[in-house]
């Protein structure tokens, strides 16, 4: 019974750990994106900070979403 509890709670933690229920579930971008999967990241930067109020830490937030998924251009929170 140990063992079943304990193949559970590792099986749990790894699809949490994965991202598969994160909003950040989006996949790196290669190394030559095609433009549509460069806005995807882009739109997906915008959706996660949005509700963000200060306007550094909404272009420090779109920066660090940009590098998680290395895209490699000047962010921009419009």
């Amino acid at each position: 019974m140990k063992l079943f509890a304990l193949s559970v709670i590792c099986i749990i933690s790894t699809v949490f750990s994965s991202g598969a229920f994160s909003h950040e579930a989006h996949p790196e971008l290669s190394d030559d994106p095609t433009e549509a999967e460069m806005q995807l990241v882009r739109d997906g930067a915008k959706d996660l900070c949005s509700e963000i109020d200060d306007e550094n830490e909404a272009q420090m937030c779109v920066m660090d979403f940009y590098a998680q998924h290395n895209l490699e251009e000047e962010p921009s929170c419009d």
